[in-house]
């Protein structure tokens, strides 16, 4: 279980110097969480999308090649059918739309199309992984390209973060937002760990200084792979992320993303993300607890008992 007394109180700090989240002009009673964390949708589909809009429960979506073809496209114009409608039933709240090209030249070219469909678009650019699908391409481009949005005054997700460095310098590139995949680290500990070590072995172990068997990891800090359960891994990222962007005053927000439960909810709040990205299906478990139906049947059969 996450341990919730290792949450860092300089967190508040800054984040009463960000932006307010809450804000409505003109409101006589002020809105009571004007720095609350946002929730965004991480979907596609604009019929699970729609009623948690309109109920006040997102204000945002995230969406990626992956959730597109699970929402039915089949071709890139569907793909921008479907941006579409979400742009103009979000706005003016952000929307993520993420590149499929992999190069930078051709990266920008579509960056630059994709803003064009939306004033609140914002380009979901990779921050690695380039030179894993071929060998010949950079290994920066993913910064770069933010750089060079971020340089236009577009509004960038930088995702597929792993660990704190990798945010460190999407921020550092002008990333508005950086997405810590949490569920997926501790899938890969779960299947990569040595079973006769310590938890999270798969992605830091060091047994000796000179490495001598070759077989040791610093994918992560010894705290976000080792520092407790593998299930806690994502989670103890958020936090390490949100220190090191509270200890420079980095305003690049903390989008938590991969999330897998409503528990997990709880613990990014605690550990310091600025948004939450939910699946749909997570989202709607939201309500529910046995004890509010409980309590809510016990309340309305005893107010029958009054006249109407």
């Amino acid at each position: 279980m996450f341990n919730i007394y290792q949450t860092k109180a300089g967190a508040h700090a800054r984040r009463i110097r960000m932006p307010q989240t809450q804000s409505f002009p003109g409101k006589t009673l002020a809105h009571p969480a004007p720095h609350a964390p946002r929730i965004f949708a991480d979907s596609a589909t604009i019929s699970d999308i729609e009623p948690l809009y309109k109920a006040g429960i997102i204000t945002g979506v995230t969406t990626n090649p992956s959730l597109m073809k699970k929402a039915g496209a089949q071709s890139w114009n569907d793909a921008k059918n479907k941006s579409v409608n979400i742009l103009k039933l979000l706005h003016p709240f952000p929307v993520s739309l993420e590149l499929t090209e992999v190069t930078e030249k051709a990266m920008i070219k579509q960056a630059l199309d994709l803003a064009a469909w939306g004033e609140n678009t914002v380009i979901k650019v990779p921050v690695g992984g380039y030179n894993g699908l071929d060998e010949s391409h950079d290994p920066y481009t993913g910064l770069k390209v933010i750089r060079a949005l971020w340089e236009k005054d577009i509004r960038t997700n930088a995702t597929l973060i792993f660990n704190s460095t990798q945010a460190f310098w999407a921020a550092q590139a002008g990333a508005s937002y950086i997405s810590p995949f949490l569920g997926r680290l501790a899938d890969y500990a779960y299947k990569n760990d040595h079973p006769e070590r310590p938890p999270g072995n798969s992605l830091y172990w060091i047994e000796d200084h000179k490495n001598a068997d070759s077989d040791q990891f610093t994918y992560n800090t010894e705290y976000v792979a080792s520092g407790g359960n593998r299930k806690d891994i994502g989670i103890r990222l958020i936090q390490e992320i949100a220190v090191i962007f509270t200890n420079y005053d980095i305003h690049t927000e903390i989008l938590a993303a991969s999330i897998r439960n409503v528990t997990q909810l709880s613990e990014c709040l605690l550990a310091g993300a600025d948004i939450l990205t939910v699946p749909a299906s997570v989202l709607q478990q939201i309500p529910y607890h046995p004890l509010t139906h409980a309590g809510m049947k016990t309340f309305y059969d005893d107010s029958l008992v009054f006249d109407k």
